[in-house]
């Protein structure tokens, strides 16, 4: 069964394994090329949000069960970014401290990390990719679901992830280039079952260089190992692409290969070939779309992306498929999300990535937005599933107006037995359901109403099944606020929130509404 003791979000001894880690392994590299770090522009920019929030139902209990509360949040932040020639370093950082004026039992800690660096250790030969991340996750479907972490339930839990990855990268003249990759990841989840997994993959590929003007090609093999509490096994994946290009504009493209993993299916595939056909078509610097479609050893296939930029609009849209882990997952960046498509959008208005990066994180912090606003939820879980994902997203701008709207449909089918899934829950859980589904949407509204001010409308709406039981969970949010710059770098907010979930679980219905005031400083 999910405890009780999930509802504690703290800074645990995983994170500081992972921290030392990356210490241990940056520490050296740095000393030994220091260029890469004395030659880069660095800056850091600290930051406190101080919130306070009334909420009719902090626990977000059903009808005739709510706790009413008062919510202080003192939350210290700072932002770190390093551009130079052959280093690049991103970071974000906020302890989120969170006091209950009733609820004392559930006040904790939030750690929320971000960061990412790249660095050319040896010119134009060896390199280095890492990350390190720490976030809040909702554990299932089914129970009570939100956003943020004010709401007390035990249906959240943090996740961290870090992932270093050193490659080699060498170009034979204008014939072909070679990268030989290694990658080591882990995932901790604080769940028993799931506590924590590693990962360790390895990538060796050769891809045709300018010789080949009309037909390109490349060849791969990669071979990931998990082990660790939780999901484990191997998988491996040998491939070779091919791409012919009828004009500058429109290229045919193929691939074929055979990939297998070690897992007990049950469907009774788990290996097999595969084959796709597609094209490439950029009609302008603008436009891109690339479809593909084909058949593997769980069915037929087809993949899908597409972008369309404006100096006022940007828009996407992308489907595809792939068996995959929850683990996985965590650690896979997000396809579509607020920051990137506002970071598109501005693109024109805003030259400077920099500038516009900050700019971009500014608008999200102060609209209560996070980086994965549009997902749906990655739930926990130890088994291999073959997911299904659709996702759509349009931005615009004007002058005194950003719009954004998303929409979601992801199914999930598992391909290993439930089993595996008891360490997590028990056997009678809902989480041992086979099938899933999330159908979902939302849409935000600013408008620059006066030269420091802002109004913001945000709606929410997210719908999830299992489908072998027929679990369904209904979410809707509606937030309406007002940001005022107060000083340069003082920012205040009032917001209005309202939830109502509708579920058919023993969890029940439920509503809340929540006044929240904030101030956030930057240094």
């Amino acid at each position: 069964m999910v405890t009780a003791t999930m509802t504690k979000v703290i800074c645990s001894n995983g994170f500081r394994n992972i921290f030392h880690k990356i210490v241990q392994i940056a520490s050296p590299i740095l000393l030994i090329y220091p260029a890469c770090s004395t030659a880069a522009d660095w800056k850091v920019t600290p930051r406190l949000t101080l919130v306070e929030t009334y909420t009719d139902n902090v626990t977000l209990a059903t009808q005739g069960n709510e706790k009413s509360d008062f919510i202080t949040q003192i939350s210290p932040g700072v932002s770190l970014t390093g551009t130079g020639a052959r280093l690049k370093v991103n970071a974000n950082y906020t302890m989120q401290n969170i006091f209950y004026a009733n609820e004392s039992n559930g006040n904790r800690i939030a750690q929320q990390l971000n960061a990412g660096a790249n660095a050319e250790l040896i010119k134009n030969f060896f390199f280095l990719d890492s990350t390190a991340n720490i976030g809040q996750q909702n554990i299932s479907l089914l129970g009570p679901l939100t956003t943020n972490n004010e709401n007390i339930t035990n249906n959240r839990t943090n996740v961290k992830t870090y992932s270093i990855s050193p490659y080699i990268r060498h170009d034979f003249s204008n014939f072909a280039s070679s990268q030989a990759r290694y990658t080591h990841n882990a995932v901790y989840t604080g769940i028993e079952g799931q506590s924590g997994s590693q990962s360790d993959r390895i990538l060796f590929s050769l891809t045709s260089g300018s010789a080949f003007r009309t037909l390109s090609w490349g060849l791969q093999y990669n071979k990931q190992k998990i082990s660790g509490l939780g999901t484990s096994g191997e998988n491996e994946q040998y491939r070779g692409n091919l791409r012919y290009r009828v004009s500058s504009k429109f290229s045919l493209t193929g691939t074929s290969g055979y990939q297998k993993f070690s897992y007990i299916s049950t469907t009774g595939k788990s290996a097999g070939s595969f084959w796709t056909v597609g094209f490439v078509w950029t009609p302008s610097a603008r436009t891109n779309i690339t479809a593909n479609t084909g058949k593997a050893f769980f069915g037929t296939t087809y993949t899908l992306s597409a972008s369309h930029r404006t100096r006022r609009s940007a828009w996407s849209l992308d489907y595809n498929q792939n068996v995959t882990t929850s683990r996985d997952q965590f650690l896979a960046t997000a396809t579509i999300d607020t920051a990137s498509f506002l970071n598109q959008l501005w693109t024109s208005s805003i030259p400077d990535p920099v500038l516009r990066q900050q700019t971009v994180d500014a608008f999200i912090l102060d609209n209560g937005l996070s980086a994965s606003y549009v997902d749906p939820i990655n739930f926990i879980t130890n088994r291999f599933f073959l997911q299904k994902r659709l996702q759509a997203t349009v931005a615009l701008s004007g002058v005194r107006n950003t719009l954004v709207f998303s929409m979601f449909h992801m199914l999930r089918e598992a391909q290993t037995s439930r089993e595996v899934d008891s360490v997590l829950f028990g056997t009678n859980s809902f989480a041992l359901n086979d099938n899933t589904k999330q159908i979902g949407g939302n849409a935000l509204w600013s408008l620059k109403i006066g030269p420091r001010t802002t109004a913001n409308i945000s709606a929410m709406y997210a719908k999830s099944q299992t489908l072998e039981t027929v679990g369904e969970n209904e979410t809707k949010t509606f937030r309406v606020g007002l940001t005022r710059q107060i000083q340069p770098k003082l920012n205040g907010a009032i917001n209005f929130r309202h939830v109502e979930r509708k579920s058919n679980q023993i969890s029940g219905d439920s509503r809340e509404n929540a006044l929240i005031a904030s101030l956030i400083m930057r240094f």
